[in-house]
């Protein structure tokens, strides 16, 4: 994969990735069944031993036709080939014969980055947030260094505002060809709360608008899982 400069070369976190599955609803779905296949969900993750170091549902914000919520998850990078190998070779028939009636995973289609993270990492509601993903394209004559440049004073514009801003905030590099993969840029933010995450999209959207054209997609994160590591 290419290097930019906006990659960074190491993260202090460790080497590892994220992944977004598109998942529809299926015809017995109700909040308590799927309260109960999470349950089941990570005990056979725990189980079988596959590092999944977290998994999160994220339900956009607006109806979308691709899919009901995604099944986002993190893995040390090392560990995803074989967890999907051996997903597919030996759980995966089982799982769906018992639980497609609740909800359909489309592994087919999965979404999946190298995490950037910018900054720090603040304090937010561990089970419940609010979250975005911009997808970037450069004007004529822009690039990365114009992007850094914004960056900072995107964060010194919320200081000046005393707004907290991004609980997490993260450059995504696709790590395979994929519907949301031919972007010069996805800007990914988590937001403690829905006032946090309206005031600062006012100021990200209008600086980034001087040199990129964007598009928007926003969700309402729970998680499901968070190892300790």
């Amino acid at each position: 994969m290419q290097h930019r400069e906006i990659w960074n070369e190491v993260d202090e976190w460790g080497e590892w990735m994220v992944e977004f599955i598109p998942c529809k609803k299926g015809s017995d779905f109700s909040e308590e069944l799927f309260y109960e296949l999470t349950k089941r969900w990570n005990k056979k993750m725990d189980d079988e031993g596959f590092n999944v170091l977290m998994a999160v549902r994220l339900e956009p914000d607006s109806a979308n036709s691709d899919y009901d919520f995604l099944w986002q998850q993190e893995l040390w990078t090392k560990d995803r080939n074989q967890f999907w190998t051996e997903w597919k070779e030996i759980h995966e028939s089982e799982w769906n014969e018992e639980n497609s009636s609740i909800i359909v995973l489309d592994i087919n289609n999965i979404i999946d980055y190298k995490a950037h993270l910018r900054g720090d990492v603040k304090f937010h509601d561990p089970l419940h947030y609010q979250q975005d993903f911009r997808f970037c394209n450069y004007k004529e004559g822009f690039g990365d260094s114009d992007l850094l440049a914004f960056e900072k004073v995107f964060n010194e514009e919320i200081d000046k505002a005393n707004l907290e801003g991004p609980a997490l905030s993260a450059f995504l590099q696709p790590l395979s060809d994929h519907v949301k993969s031919d972007f010069d840029l996805i800007w990914h933010n988590c937001y403690r709360d829905l006032n946090q995450k309206n005031l600062s999209s006012k100021i990200l959207d209008t600086g980034l608008n001087e040199f990129m054209t964007t598009e928007s997609v926003s969700h309402t994160g729970t998680r499901l899982r968070l190892m300790d590591i």
